[in-house]
């Protein structure tokens, strides 16, 4: 049955992808989805690309060893990065009419040397992520079906492979949504039912306080002591609000999560969708923190823990509801790996090669006139606020007047879009190649890989939008200290066993490098006048979205995101502390 099931969604997800793909016609539906997604689809694929088999088996293991709480109070700040991201980064990207977050990076600094450079960091730190989501989908399948690994692994990689070359993000957006109720529904339900089946939320939180095998596993701190993970209550402190801050600046800026909003329909569905996607995972992570340590109730001595959602859908839930519950897990990481997939092939062809080649799409150097003119056009558009008028005078800005006929001719588009194609199943060989050679460690490339970004990018990408005064130098140079940084030391720690501080995490100090780099880099330079008269374009809303109606929609959405997070404290206050508070005295 969950073999069936399995290779049934595999089908399934080609058979989206097939039908999706007949509706790509140019770069615009491959790329971002012709910028025409509503909200339901954009938080669908919001929430589809962050959860993957990284949350459901590297975050739900970490939460069965014994640290739900830990992991929980880390979810609060993650979740957090939505809001922050699409108010202070993720709109801005949306009104620059970007395909890709690099070439947002190379507008705005009217540098194509720079848009390359984010480019391949997109194709080298999500390559690592990609790696570690399709490590986790062998993983599951292993457990299931008994076939040999290497044949396992091809088939998951032409899966989402195929998939990907057929339908861009145009099926990326279809599917991770379908994905995203459906692996909704398997933590939902198979964590409720899990936790129903140990006594109900009073009675098996009594019971997980009384768990001897992991005594305080179920506190606030988790497990402590020289044998555990975390040693102290104030490192298991120190280790939540330093990974949360990371991982909220990740959801904010990381290109699978901000990229996002590029495929949004307006700039008020680009907030509604990050209010969604913020709701929904402080609700999804309540179950899946709390139920992942009630595993224990049942057996606790599953290893490694990575599999312990899977052993409850074999062993403790119906088979029904095991069957959803473990092709929910792999819904999950076949969603992540096209959207990571997608990723890399976008950059590769829209970032990286034309700047190799010298053949690029758009003309990043304008000639001061032109520009200057251009820049004049788009400030008088911008005040008669016609319906398409922002936008147009963004790019108008940004890339000078329309005579190059590269990007509008329809021949070059298609060749475009076949470069494009291509280009991804290239990258999707290469990530094979290293999957098939590299050991598994699901949650530690996953971290490793997203905490790139969130050092080399996440000062770059809010300072962008702020100030005035940073130059393409100083952006380039903080991108590659944070990105050096982080890579270094965390090889370091992996790999040669070195011992940093708690407050000197990798990742801290990739921050602390990227801003100082930026700083340093910026000395002696001074900031381009087209990227400036582009940023200035950003501070335009659009007027699409001065509509007083969608305010009033979006404030709806507002009330409502509190309303379910007021609600999830209360569930933490009733269903956790005072049961444990009463089995504890």
């Amino acid at each position: 049955m969950f073999a069936a099931a399995i290779f049934g969604s595999f089908v399934l997800y080609l058979v989206i992808g097939a039908v999706v793909g007949r509706k790509v016609k140019d770069k615009s539906d491959y790329y971002v989805a012709g910028r025409a997604a509503p909200t339901f689809l954009v938080a669908g694929t919001l929430v589809a690309s962050f959860l993957s088999t990284v949350s459901f088996m590297g975050e739900l293991g970490f939460s069965y060893d014994g640290y739900p709480v830990v992991m929980l109070l880390l979810t609060a700040f993650n979740i957090s990065g939505y809001v922050l991201g699409v108010m202070l980064f993720g709109r801005y990207l949306r009104r620059s009419s970007a395909l890709t977050v690099p070439e947002y990076f190379g507008k705005r600094f009217n540098s194509p040397g720079l848009q390359a450079l984010a480019g391949v960091m997109v194709v080298v730190g999500i390559g690592l992520y990609l790696v570690a989501v399709t490590q986790g989908l062998v993983l599951v399948v292993g457990q299931l079906i008994d076939i040999p690994q290497w044949l396992l692994l091809v088939i998951v990689w032409a899966s989402y492979t195929i998939f990907t070359f057929m339908s861009g993000s145009q099926g990326v957006l279809v599917n991770d949504t379908i994905m995203f109720v459906v692996f909704s529904v398997a933590a939902i339900l198979g964590m409720g039912w899990i936790i129903g089946a140990a006594g109900g939320p009073v009675t098996a939180m009594q019971k997980m306080a009384e768990l001897t095998s992991k005594p305080d596993g179920i506190s606030w701190h988790g497990l402590t002591g020289a044998d555990n993970y975390l040693g102290t209550p104030a490192q298991a402190v120190i280790y939540a609000v330093t990974f949360g801050i990371v991982w909220c600046t990740v959801v904010a800026v990381s290109p699978w999560q901000s990229s996002r909003f590029l495929m949004a329909k307006n700039e008020h569905v680009a907030i509604r969708s990050a209010l969604f996607a913020t709701a929904a995972l402080a609700v999804t992570y309540l179950f899946l923190t709390f139920g992942g340590f009630s595993i224990n109730l049942f057996n606790d001595g599953i290893a490694p823990s990575e599999i312990a959602f899977i052993w409850a859908g074999q062993n403790i839930l119906p088979s029904l509801l095991g069957v959803i519950a473990v092709t929910g897990i792999v819904a999950a990481g076949l969603s992540s790996a096209a959207s990571f997939l997608s990723l890399i092939g976008f950059s590769a062809a829209n970032d990286v090669m034309p700047y190799l080649t010298g053949k690029r799409v758009r003309e990043p150097e304008l000639a001061t006139s032109k520009a200057t003119t251009a820049t004049a056009s788009a400030g008088t558009a911008v005040a008669s606020a016609g319906p398409s008028t922002p936008e147009t005078a963004i790019a108008t800005a940004a890339d000078g007047p329309s005579n190059d006929s590269t990007d509008t001719s329809g021949d070059n588009d298609i060749h475009g879009l076949r470069v494009a194609r291509w280009t991804m199943v290239i990258a999707g060989l290469i990530v094979l190649v290293i999957t098939w050679v590299a050991p598994p460690a699901v949650l530690t490339i996953g971290y490793f890989a997203a905490t790139l970004f969130a050092a080399s990018w996440g000062p770059i990408a809010f300072w962008s939008v702020r100030s005035t005064k940073l130059s393409a130098r100083g952006a380039a140079v903080g991108m590659i200290a944070g990105f050096a940084v982080v890579a270094i030391f965390e090889s370091l720690s992996e790999f040669a066993g070195i011992e940093l501080p708690d407050l000197l995490n990798p990742t801290i100090l990739g921050f602390v490098a990227s801003i100082g780099g930026t700083l340093l880099g910026n000395i002696g330079t001074r900031p381009s006048g087209l990227g400036n008269a582009f940023r200035e374009r950003l501070m335009v809303i659009p007027a699409e979205d001065r509509d007083p109606a969608k305010y009033r929609r979006t404030r709806t959405w507002v009330i409502g995101t509190v309303i379910v997070l007021i609600l999830c404290g209360l569930a933490m206050l009733l269903l956790y502390a005072v049961p444990y508070a009463m089995a504890i005295s």
